[in-house]
């Protein structure tokens, strides 16, 4: 049985979900195409970041919405309100798109192939590496607490002059224990 949208919009007030999914599919040509055309104007202009579902989801809600909100007393189809609905809702979603936060979105580009990378990571490394922590850690464990510090600075990047100032230690004092440790470890790695 045909229904027209009055009709199926009085079954859908009423709860009636089949009344829905008949208006529904009736208009998901209209929506798909709508949200289509707004994706091809963006994806036309080089903008990135959002999908043709992106819009699509939005032309439902935006049907929701015009079955939620429209008024038949106020004169116009259905059709036509429903095609407001969408156009804002769409342009919506544009200015939200394009909004300042989202513009590095907009640009990036995907990386459509598999990275094969110098630094790789190979297990056997992965153990060399932590022979050489435990080896650290126990040389450290040795030193003075004041050399330990002098060290542990030095491999956190702190320049000579700003341990020195830290730690009150003179500049000498930190070359001779980082030299020391550098001996030590000459031959790990």
């Amino acid at each position: 049985m045909k229904y027209n949208d009055y009709e199926l919009l009085d079954l859908i007030y009423d709860n009636d979900e089949v009344a829905y999914d008949i208006m529904l599919n009736k208009y998901k040509p209209i929506i798909y195409n709508k949200a289509l055309e707004y994706y091809n104007y963006l994806k036309d202009n080089k903008c990135t970041g959002f999908t043709l579902e992106d819009f699509y989801e939005e032309g439902i809600i935006a049907f929701n919405n015009a079955v939620r909100n429209y008024d038949p007393n106020k004169g116009s189809l259905f059709y036509s309100y429903l095609l407001v609905c969408l156009s804002s809702g769409f342009n919506l979603l544009y200015r939200n798109i394009l909004k300042l936060k989202n513009r590095p979105l907009l640009k990036y580009k995907e990386l459509d192939f598999e990275v094969r990378d110098s630094r790789a990571v190979d297990p056997y490394d992965d153990i060399d590496n932590l022979d050489i922590y435990n080896k650290l850690d126990d040389y450290l464990d040795s030193l003075s607490q004041l050399d330990s510090a002098i060290i542990t600075l030095r491999i956190n990047n702190f320049k000579y002059s700003e341990i020195s100032n830290l730690l009150d230690v003179s500049s000498s004092h930190i070359s001779r224990v980082v030299k020391a440790m550098r001996e030590k470890f000459k031959f790990c790695g």
